[in-house]
C-alpha cells in the first residue's frame, strides 16, 4: 500500500489558500455557493495529490477568517504535514501568528512555507518578505523548513512545492493502525441513493466494508455500508487517510461534525480530563484558577471550566497542570492534543489563548483539587508507555481498571497495553482476578487488605467465639462496599491475615480450639444424637452433663459449633448427621417438585413449627435455598 499523509493548509485570509489546492490537484475544495459568491473559504475544503514518490497525500483546506478559527482547528487536527500560507504582496498577518500558534500546539511536526502571490510582487520584495518569514518561524518547528515561492494563479512554482512536499513525506512516520479506531466526523450529510456520508481523519485504526461502528458521544451503533478514500471506492482504510464512510441505518443529523466513529464498546466520552497545557505569550492576561474557556480536541468543541494544580494562576508564555471539567461529553484518549481559546467579547473572543495535550481523558474525583499536582498526573506526563499505564491503574485505586481502559489512558493500542499488562502480572505489580479482564495495582490490594484487617479486628471484638468472617461480612463494613471478590483477592494477599476455607481471622484473635474427644465434649455429641431434629436449647443441652462449669460448657460448645460437630440456629442446637440427612431429603424434593412450602416441609421433616422455622432459615442462610414469598426454591448451583 502507498504511503499515506494528511496535509493541511494554514494562513491567514485571501493570501490564496483554496487556490493554491485547486492548482495543485485540480479539485476545488471551496464546494458551498456561499464560499464561491463571497470569495472566501467558510468550511473545511478536501482534495488529494499523488506526490512523485507514489506517496497520497489528502489535503484539507481550513478557512482563514478569524470568525472562523474553530473550524480552522477541527481541520488542523490530524495533520501531518502543514503548509503555512503567505501572501507575498502583504507577508504575516494575525491569522498567520494564530495559525501557527495552533498547530504548534497541536503538536505538528512537520511542514513548510509558501510565499503565494509571487507574481504580484518583484523579487527583491520577495526576498524581503522571505527573510521576514525566516525570522517569523524561527524557534517553531518551521525554523530551517523549506519556504516555497509559488503563484496559484500562473502556476509558477507548483512543481517545486510538489517535489518539498515528497521529500518532507519520506519524513513522517505516519499514524498508527493498532491504536484504538477513531475517525472524528468533520462532515456529515446525505447523498442520494446512499444515504448517510460521514468524511474525516483517520486519526487511528483502521475500517473495513461491513464493520458495525458506533458514534459518540450519541452511543448509536452503524454498519459501514462502504468507504472511499482519495475519491475512489476501497474496501478498507487505514489511520492517516482522509476517509468518506456509508453509514447504513441511521440519519445525517445523528452524525454531526464532533462525532467520533469507533469500535463499538471500546471507548467510552467525558466530562473531565486533566492535562498539561501551554498558555501563550500573547494572551492579554494571566489565565485564572476557574477560567471558563473554549475547548477544542480534533473536530469537537465546547465550554470548559479550567481548576490548575498547584498555583492560583498560569502567566502568559507559562505552562501548567490542569482537570479541565467539560460542559459537553467529548471523546478524547491520553496524549491527544486540544486548543484553548477565548469564548465572551469580555475575555477577548475569538483569539487562541493556549493549548496542550491530555494526560488522562477520565480522571477520577480527588480530594484537595487544586492545591498540588497529583502525583500521577507527573507519572503520566512521561514517555514511556509503560510507565502511563502503571500509573493508570495505581490511579484507578480499589475500583480497579480494565485492560481497555488503561490502553486509553496512556494512549497506545489495545494489544500493546496487553503485553504490558501481562509483564506487570507476572512481576507481581498488579493483579487481576480469573473470568474478570479488571486489574488492580498491589497498592489497591494493600489498602484494601489494610482496611480488611482492621474490619476483622472489629468483627473478632464483636464475635469472639466465631472462628472467622467471610469476605462478604467483611466486605460490608468497608467505604464502599466493595465486591466480596476483591476483598477475598485482597486479604488473600496478606501475611497478617489467616484464612480456613472460606472464613478470614486475624491469628492473634482467632479462639483457641477445644478438645472435641474430651468427656463433656463426647456427652455433648450423645445428647444431641439422641435428640435427633427435636433440637435443644442451651439450657436444655448443659442439664446433667459431667462438668458443672459453665465457662468451661460455653467454650466447649462453642468450640463445637465452630469445628461443625455441632449445628446453632439461633439458640437451638442440631446434631449436624440429622439437619445434613434432612438437607438431603429437602434438595431431593425442590429438585422434583420445584418449590416447597411452610406446611409441605413441615410433613417432609416431621417436626413442630418450633422447629422447622429455624432449620428452614438456616437453609436460606447456608444458600441451600431461596425464600420467595411463602415458599422456598432450591438455589442454583445447589
Amino acid at each position: 500500500m502507498s504511503k499515506r499523509v494528511i496535509v493541511g493548509t494554514a494562513g491567514h485570509i485571501d493570501h490564496g489558500k483554496s487556490a493554491l489546492v485547486r492548482a495543485l490537484t485540480g479539485i476545488d475544495p471551496d464546494r458551498l455557493k456561499e464560499e464561491k459568491e463571497r470569495g472566501i473559504t467558510i468550511e473545511l475544503g478536501f482534495a488529494h495529490l499523488g506526490l512523485p514518490s507514489g506517496a497520497l497525500a489528502g489535503i484539507v483546506d481550513v478557512p482563514g477568517h478569524e470568525k472562523f478559527v474553530r473550524t480552522m482547528v477541527a481541520g488542523a487536527a490530524g495533520v501531518d504535514i502543514v503548509m503555512l500560507v503567505i501572501a507575498a504582496d502583504e507577508g504575516v498577518m494575525p491569522q498567520t501568528r494564530e495559525h501557527l500558534d495552533i498547530c504548534r500546539l497541536l503538536a505538528v511536526r512537520h511542514g513548510l512555507v509558501v510565499l503565494n502571490k509571487c507574481d504580484k510582487v518583484d523579487e527583491e520584495w520577495i526576498d524581503l518578505q522571505e527573510e521576514e518569514v525566516r525570522k517569523f518561524v524561527r524557534g517553531t518547528f518551521l525554523e530551517g523548513a523549506p519556504i516555497v515561492r509559488v503563484s496559484a494563479a500562473s502556476g509558477e512554482g507548483l512543481p517545486a512545492l510538489t517535489a518539498a512536499l515528497d521529500r518532507i513525506a519520506a519524513d513522517v512516520a505516519g499514524k498508527d493502525p493498532s491504536v484504538f479506531f477513531r475517525l472524528p466526523v468533520d462532515r456529515s450529510f446525505t447523498m442520494k441513493g446512499f444515504g448517510t456520508v460521514v468524511t474525516g481523519t483517520l486519526v487511528g485504526g483502521t475500517v473495513r466494508v461491513g464493520e458495525e461502528v458506533e458514534i459518540l458521544p450519541r452511543g448509536i451503533v452503524a454498519r459501514v455500508r462502504g468507504l472511499q478514500v482519495h475519491g475512489g471506492q476501497a474496501e478498507t482504510s487505514v489511520a492517516g487517510t482522509r476517509t468518506a464512510v456509508n453509514l447504513q441505518g441511521v440519519e445525517k443529523e445523528s452524525v454531526p461534525r464532533g462525532s467520533v466513529l469507533c469500535r463499538p464498546g471500546t471507548l467510552r466520552p467525558t466530562r473531565a480530563a486533566e492535562v498539561f497545557l501551554d498558555y501563550l505569550p500573547l494572551a492579554p492576561r494571566p489565565l485564572k484558577n476557574r477560567a471558563q474557556v473554549s475547548f477544542h480536541a480534533f473536530t469537537s468543541s465546547c465550554l470548559a471550566r479550567v481548576l490548575l494544580y498547584g498555583t492560583a494562576e498560569i502567566p502568559p508564555g507559562g505552562s501548567g497542570h490542569a482537570r479541565l471539567l467539560l460542559a459537553e461529553e467529548t471523546i478524547l484518549l491520553g496524549g491527544d492534543r486540544f486548543i484553548l481559546r477565548g469564548f465572551s467579547p469580555l475575555e477577548n473572543f475569538g483569539y487562541t489563548i493556549g493549548g496542550g495535550r491530555v494526560l488522562h481523558p477520565s480522571p477520577p474525583p480527588r480530594r484537595g483539587a487544586g492545591k498540588a499536582v497529583p502525583v500521577t498526573l507527573l507519572r503520566l506526563d512521561v514517555p514511556e508507555a509503560r510507565t502511563r499505564i502503571l500509573a493508570a491503574l495505581e490511579d484507578a485505586g480499589w475500583g480497579g481498571m480494565e485492560g481497555g481502559e488503561a490502553a486509553a489512558v496512556a494512549g497506545i493500542g489495545p494489544e500493546a497495553a496487553r503485553r504490558e499488562i501481562g509483564q506487570y502480572l507476572s512481576a507481581g505489580e498488579i493483579r487481576g482476578m480469573e473470568g474478570s479482564s479488571r486489574y488492580w495495582h498491589r497498592t489497591a490490594l494493600r489498602g484494601i487488605a489494610r482496611q480488611g484487617a482492621e474490619a476483622l479486628s472489629r468483627l473478632h471484638d464483636r464475635f469472639p467465639e466465631r472462628e472467622g468472617f467471610p469476605r462478604e461480612e467483611i466486605a460490608a463494613l468497608l467505604p464502599g462496599a466493595p465486591a466480596p471478590a476483591l476483598v477475598g483477592l485482597s486479604l488473600s494477599g496478606a501475611s497478617d491475615i489467616g484464612k480456613n476455607g472460606d472464613l478470614y481471622f486475624l491469628p492473634a484473635r482467632r479462639p483457641r480450639s477445644v478438645e472435641l474427644s474430651s468427656p463433656l465434649a463426647r456427652a455433648v455429641t450423645e445428647r444431641l444424637r439422641q435428640a435427633r431434629l427435636s433440637a435443644l436449647s442451651r439450657t436444655e443441652l448443659a442439664q446433667n452433663l459431667p462438668s458443672g462449669d459453665a465457662k468451661a460448657f460455653d467454650k466447649t460448645v462453642d468450640g463445637m459449633v465452630r469445628a461443625g460437630t455441632v449445628v446453632r440456629v439461633k439458640d437451638l442446637y442440631f446434631d449436624p448427621g440429622e439437619v445434613a440427612a434432612l438437607k438431603e431429603k429437602l434438595v431431593a424434593f425442590l429438585e422434583k417438585r420445584g418449590e416447597i412450602t411452610v406446611p409441605e416441609f413441615k410433613e417432609l421433616a416431621g417436626l413442630s413449627r418450633k422447629y422447622i422455622i429455624p432449620l428452614l432459615e438456616y437453609f436460606d442462610l447456608t444458600k441451600v435455598t431461596l425464600r420467595v414469598g411463602d415458599k422456598r426454591v432450591l438455589r442454583k448451583g445447589k
